[in-house]
């Protein structure tokens, strides 16, 4: 989806919906008794919603692809023609369909893309946590923000706070494997809001349903919406909003 319009109200939604699902989680967790550090919630946070517009760098107008000018957006071009050529081999059915909304829009994608994270975060320790949180953080402000120049001073000082502070933080007993948790639940809340559009997404990719591979599956058709849409303007960001400042009233609440 590229940016501006109704496509940049999407990216927000998609920032948002993965701030929340991680928000969520943590207010659960302080339910429980087991309250996060004020650092797991907003490094968490902001993975999670970095990682939740991940999934479109299958589309060179998104804002994944813009996000670091000409070499994001070569990768963007490479991901969408692989996933367009990976979709026509596996199934004839799909030839010509594109590569968006394909492999990265997956459950697969999901594991895979936190499983790297994890490894790399594991093994690369503050550095990587800090580099992975900031860079993030920055391309969650990136779509927050529709103004080009605006969103490029606030991403820049979105990644920099957040980098800074998982630099900062005093380093997890047993590691920072789990940086990859959030990334993934960030991919899987991208490709679980895509599912409530006409569009769907094969998010069950690669087992086959009704003979397809990429069979799309998504929200029952009366309820789904349009990308951009009054539906999503009004209810779908106001709702995330609502349940992201519930889930964080939970955690600062005494």
């Amino acid at each position: 989806m590229v940016e501006g319009g109704g496509a940049a109200v999407m990216g927000r939604s998609h920032a948002l919906s993965g701030a929340v699902v991680w928000l969520g989680g943590c207010a659960v967790a302080a339910g429980l008794g087991a309250r996060p550090a004020v650092g797991t919630v907003v490094v968490g946070a902001a993975v999670t919603a970095g990682g939740a517009l991940l999934p479109d760098v299958d589309h060179p107008g998104s804002v994944v692809a813009r996000s670091l000018g000409p070499v994001t957006g070569l990768v963007a071009q490479g991901a969408a023609a692989g996933a367009a050529a990976l979709r026509g081999a596996s199934c004839r059915c799909c030839v010509g369909r594109g590569g968006h909304r394909a492999v990265t829009h997956t459950l697969l994608f999901a594991v895979a893309a936190g499983l790297l994270v994890s490894l790399v975060c594991g093994v690369g320790g503050d550095v990587a946590a800090a580099v992975v949180a900031g860079l993030a953080a920055a391309l969650a402000a990136r779509g927050a923000l529709r103004k080009r120049t605006r969103g490029a001073y606030g991403a820049a000082a979105a990644g920099l706070f957040v980098g800074v502070m998982a630099a900062a933080l005093p380093g997890p007993v047993a590691g920072w494997w789990w940086v990859g948790l959030p990334l993934g639940l960030g991919c899987l809340a991208h490709s679980l809001g895509d599912a409530l559009t006409f569009s769907r997404v094969p998010l069950l990719w690669p087992i086959r349903i009704r003979g397809c591979r990429w069979a799309p599956l998504g929200m029952w058709a009366p309820l789904r919406f349009r990308t951009g849409s009054a539906a999503e303007l009004f209810l779908v960001v106001p709702a995330l909003i609502v349940l992201g400042g519930i889930s964080a009233w939970t955690l600062i609440a005494p």
